[in-house]
């Protein structure tokens, strides 16, 4: 989210490099000055009761948050608590919510959206170079020779970026990796029929990097110095062999990647177009959702496999993007929003890691629980978990495998705090907190480029709204006050996690009043709200000595001003960029001469001390399989933006996205459709406007056909807008399958049979993706 003010006509406009977007400026031009009666907010703190949903003072529902949390922990353990957090907060709210719950509470379940949507593409930089933080950034755009998009919609989902740097370097030529013909396609054709589209089957990303890979061998192509100077010798060896003893040549790989119904002639001149293309100096690279749900981590590594072959990463124009959205997803990913992170991308598994994150908190170690907390795709399945507490986002929609998530909220005590009324929710929550808005609130996001940006409120809030950070520190605080003075019991020594347990079993007798008093009492405005400059003072100093240390480009410390002011700062800034002298001993002084001879690798691992060579990442075998080839049926496509053309679906697929919730269900189509691609709708005798069935082993729905040579042959895609009817495609979605690295849910790794739902006088069979 950029920074914006308001002008006299209240007319939004933005402080920021990259503007107000479209779905943005939708969003705060639905809401600024419209009347509260016709916004639909939740206006007060409500608690379900035997009679319904009672209207309580915030007094009242802390109370009950604070006893909810206290009791469910006495009497079933700490991670019988979990939070699950959402790419709207602030990196204040984020930072002491995990501090609170983390620090204090000593659980480790604790999850965010970035979890199910942005993990795997700092798992695939975890990979290769040892932390998650990007190189890139937007500016890189313009000075590209060539551009990859893999698996993504920019022209939908990121219309400012694409409108304002992607498209106006015309000289560069673009590559779409996509089994559907999306907008952003169509623009970038429209543009120069130079570009390119690599309708590639689903699932057939690494893959094809792999033949690239191999490709740049063959013909020499590839930066053999650059890989001998910063790439892990034995990592560079196996690599190598892997490319080539597999079976990665064009000639084995295009036939398995090559949709039905296109000519793999057509489709192997494009790819060896398109491969000739990572032999340019400047190459930019970009992922987002579709391919972190796809084949995941080992897919966005085998991106950036390629730009250490080549040597196109590490300067201007030369790397991999990361692109969120308006969400603050990249502070979710900083800041550890994982059942195996700390902040900063240290484990909880490690004791190193636990102490010197105790010492940030100004805790004991022992407060922080060795264990790894649950993946948000097990929260559903757990038997301890009794108490969720869940911040802008609604599970009951919004999670995969929706059937199981609905039956487990009936089981469990659901904190919900949101702004907008929703009443999907109010089916499965018990205590309801409304909180502010994006333009009522401030904070600072981190977007994808490292440019941290602040964000101002530009209307008070009308109803009795409370920040996030407010919320949390609230409920810490009454904590405190029901604890009093009492400290944990004396030891020598830090004490064993049994004894651990038993004090929290004997009334949380492991917590300190004190201590989450101090924690969590900071300066406050007349309106109540804590000051977010003190929670990034904090957050700044403890960033110290890590990968991502909030400097600027001369190693500065970043302050809250300089934030607030302009448009706003990168962390590290161009310094990203430039290789530093080693310092093994952390003293500041470099360990000897560092010339162009025995360069040392820009790279660092979690402590920015820790220089490391990259290394390449061998995928395992399962990604090397296209989806289809697994025989199980329909390959479901999710993604962002109802297909079609004209005016009012363009702004349809700009305009809602992220915005639908707010915006209410009166901006909702009445029925999404299920896009079938001709040759399949002939086969299955399914006719635009039929009603079909899709269903497999999680659930079913129905909905609307329309025909579509945008959907390739064996898939079908449906959007995951929300309707009115409820067609949401997380009735069919499974949370099982999920990134051995990162957890994260691979959504799109999905199969659907589908059919016309039968006449009264014919029942017409399901023809499955293996029939075929």
């Amino acid at each position: 989210m950029d920074q914006v003010t308001v002008t006299e006509d209240r007319k939004v406009r933005a402080t920021g490099s990259l503007g107000v977007c479209v779905k943005g400026a939708h969003y705060f031009q639905k809401h600024l000055g419209a009347d509260p009666k016709q916004v639909a907010r939740f206006t007060s703190p409500m608690l379900r009761s035997p009679y319904g949903w009672e209207r309580v003072s915030w007094d009242y529902a802390i109370d009950m948050v604070a006893d909810s949390i206290l009791a469910d922990r006495q009497d079933f353990g700490r991670d019988a608590l979990a939070f699950y957090g959402v790419g709207q907060m602030t990196m204040e709210a984020l930072w002491v919510t995990k501090k609170f719950f983390q620090g204090h509470l000593g659980t480790n379940n604790i999850c965010s959206n970035a979890e199910q949507c942005l993990a795997n593409n700092a798992g695939g930089h975890e990979l290769v170079f040892g932390n998650e933080g990007p190189f890139s950034c937007y500016d890189d755009y313009r000075s590209a020779e060539a551009m990859f998009f893999y698996g993504h919609n920019p022209a939908v989902n990121h219309p400012t970026v694409f409108q304002r740097y992607i498209r106006r370097n015309r000289d560069a030529v673009k590559v779409v990796v996509d089994p559907r013909r999306t907008d952003t396609v169509t623009q970038l054709l429209a543009d120069n029929p130079d570009n390119i589209h690599l309708p590639v089957r689903s699932g057939s990303d690494v893959l094809l990097n792999l033949m690239f890979a191999r490709r740049l061998l063959d013909t020499g192509a590839w930066n053999r110095s650059y890989v001998e100077r910063h790439v892990d010798p034995d990592s560079a060896k196996s690599f190598l062999d892997f490319l080539g003893q597999g079976p990665f040549s064009v000639d084995e790989v295009v036939p398995r990647i090559t949709p039905a119904g296109m000519d793999p002639a057509e489709m192997r001149a494009r790819v060896e177009r398109a491969g000739d293309l990572w032999a340019r100096r400047r190459v930019v690279s970009t992922s987002s959702v579709g391919i972190n749900q796809t084949v995941g981590s080992a897919g966005v590594a085998s991106i950036l496999n390629l730009h250490v072959l080549t040597g196109a990463i590490g300067e201007p124009g030369r790397g991999h993007v990361r692109l969120a959205g308006q969400s603050n997803a990249s502070s979710e990913l900083a800041l550890g929003f994982s059942g195996r992170m700390l902040p900063f991308r240290m484990r909880v598994d490690n004791p190193d890691h636990r102490a010197v994150m105790a010492d940030a908190w100004d805790l004991p170690p022992w407060r922080i629980s060795p264990r790894p907390g649950l993946p948000v795709a097990s929260f559903a399945t757990s038997e301890r978990l009794r108490t969720l507490v869940v911040f802008g986002t609604n599970p009951a929609r919004n999670f995969p495998n929706l059937r199981r998530w609905r039956e487990k909220m009936m089981d469990l005590c659901i904190v919900y705090v949101d702004s907008y009324y929703n009443p999907e929710i109010l089916e499965y929550a018990d205590i309801i907190l409304p909180c502010r808005t994006k333009h009522e609130t401030s904070g600072i996001f981190l977007n994808g480029e490292r440019r941290l940006q602040s964000m101002e409120p530009v209307e008070e809030p009308p109803f009795e709204a409370w920040g996030d950070v407010r919320i949390v520190c609230s409920v810490a605080r009454r904590i405190a006050d029901r604890l009093g003075d009492q400290q944990p019991p004396a030891t020598e020594g830090d004490p064993s996690a049994e004894d651990v347990e038993s004090w929290v079993a004997e009334g949380n007798r492991d917590l300190s009043g004190p201590a989450l008093d101090t924690a969590f009492r900071y300066p406050a405005g007349p309106d109540g709200e804590p000051s977010g400059e003190a929670v990034w003072q904090e957050i700044q100093q403890a960033s110290r000595g890590f990968y991502n240390e909030f400097t600027d480009a001369d190693g500065e410390p970043i302050t809250w001003d300089r934030i607030r002011s302009g448009e706003g700062v990168q962390w590290q800034g161009e310094r990203r960029y430039v290789p530093l002298p080693a310092d093994s001993d952390g003293d500041g002084v470099p360990d000897g001469d560092q010339g162009t001879d025995n360069e040392v690798p820009l790279f660092s691992g979690v402590f920015s001390a820790d220089r490391r060579r990259a290394r390449f990442h061998l995928p395992a075998p399962e990604r090397l399989v296209p989806f289809q080839e697994r025989g199980r049926g329909f390959v479901l496509i999710t993604g962002r933006g109802a297909m079609g053309a004209g005016n009012a679906v363009r702004r349809h697929n700009t305009a809602m996205f992220n915005s639908s919730t707010a915006t209410g269900a009166e901006d909702w189509p009445e029925r999404n459709h299920v896009y079938v691609n001709p040759a399949d709708a002939g086969r299955l005798g399914l006719a635009p406007g039929a009603e079909a069935v899709l269903r497999n082993e999680l659930g079913e729905l129905t909905c609307p056909v329309a025909i579509s040579e945008d959907v390739p042959a064996g898939h079908v895609y449906l959007s995951f807008h929300p309707d009115r009817a409820g067609t949401h495609p997380n009735v069919l979605t499974s949370s099982d399958n999920i990134d051995p690295h990162t957890w994260q849910p691979l959504l799109k790794d999905t199969y659907v049979d589908i059919a016309g739902v039968p006449a009264a006088t014919a029942t017409p069979a399901a023809i499955t993706g293996a029939e075929r």
